[in-house]
């Protein structure tokens, strides 16, 4: 009689490899969108516009399997929520705190139109990422309006490569991960979406409290955590992200010891870009290995002054542990049920007094 080892099963999901219909070549159109923005601020001779840019180009990924006008009027729409996202946090950047509510406000708009119309992965996660973002640069008015119209650009440009490939590679559908999606009661959106913009908020002030440099990463860090369908999924999903920081971290420590110029680091970008979109859908944990580097690579192509390898690195691996924990606890949240049902009775109580009162 063959004995199971429970153990084996409960790591198990650390190296499954799950199965996909997802084509080759949609990671290729998914690099060649943020690379293209990249390439071009790098041969302008501005290689943090190209970084900016490159925000906007993250649209692609809302690529769906609707016929082509619907295709198309979901990506501009969320465009548009991108850049609205970006817009709106640049503004409150003056101060951590409304910066702070100001993601917490994004992230509540975020996650409950991406559920309410039930937008497929990555739902509400760029959103509220190039929000966290936009809140922790130096803030400065006179080049807000640039570093919109910086995002819009690459927005538009994944748009316009999207249409392309629309019409000359895939006419007809493009086969995405299924999901199931289970109908919500009338206020859980409204509790969801409260919970995550709580966190959200708590993650840009916790890294303002500790004094982080680059407090986005936490908040980063804690929305790809709650992304999870339950809480068995968003445990999983802080493992693969703490394990597989730490190994993106080695790779990306060999990669600054060369000391790769501009536009090694660029190709760099764009291979990791087709790497992430190629694994994410199969194993989020060896994806998330390829995403450290990326990210790191990005700010160091934004930035003109270089960084010491071993300060950001240990910076990079403090900001995903402490964002995954944060990011466990709103998930914790969010699927205990008794907890759900306890909010969604105070807010429908409140709700009918409020309109006795107004009555």
């Amino acid at each position: 009689m063959k004995v199971e080892n429970p153990l084996h099963h409960r790591f198990q999901y650390l190296l499954e490899i799950k199965q996909t219909e997802r084509k080759w070549h949609f990671p290729f159109l998914a690099a060649l969108c943020i690379g293209s923005c990249l390439f071009i601020g790098y041969f302008l001779g501005k290689p943090n516009y190209g970084a900016l840019s490159s925000l906007g180009a993250l649209t692609i990924l809302y690529f769906t399997s609707a016929p082509m006008a619907q295709r198309m009027i979901h990506l501009m729409v969320c465009a548009f929520g991108i850049v609205f996202s970006f817009t709106v946090s640049s503004f409150f950047g003056f101060n951590i705190y409304f910066a702070a509510l100001s993601v917490a406000v994004i992230s509540f708009l975020a996650h409950f139109i991406s559920s309410y119309f039930k937008i497929p992965p990555p739902g509400n996660f760029f959103f509220i990422m190039v929000a966290a973002m936009a809140s922790t640069y130096p803030f400065d008015p006179e080049l807000i309006p640039v570093r919109v119209g910086l995002v819009a650009m690459g927005a538009i440009l994944s748009c316009s490569l999207a249409f392309l490939y629309s019409v000359f590679v895939e006419k007809s559908e493009v086969v995405t991960v299924p999901r199931r999606i289970f109908n919500k009661r009338r206020y859980t959106r409204f509790v969801e979406s409260t919970i995550i913009g709580f966190f959200m908020a708590l993650t840009l002030i916790t890294g303002h409290l500790l004094e982080f440099k680059n407090t986005y990463w936490i908040s980063i860090a804690a929305v790809a955590i709650i992304q999870g369908r339950n809480f068995e999924h968003v445990r999983q999903r802080n493992t693969h992200r703490i394990l597989g920081t730490f190994i993106g971290i080695g790779l990306v420590w060999l990669i600054l010891l060369l000391d790769p110029d501009k536009i090694t680091m660029i190709i760099m970008i764009t291979v990791l870009q087709f790497m992430i979109e190629f694994l994410v859908v199969r194993n989020y944990g060896l994806a998330v290995i390829f995403i450290t580097p990326l990210t790191i690579l990005l700010a160091e192509t934004a930035s003109g002054a270089p960084h010491h390898v071993g300060s950001l690195m240990q910076a990079r691996l403090i900001d995903t542990i402490i964002g995954s924990l944060i990011g466990l606890a709103a998930g914790f949240f969010l699927h205990h049920q008794q907890i759900i049902n306890k909010l969604e009775k105070n807010i429908r109580f409140s709700y009918f007094r409020f309109k006795k009162l107004k009555k």
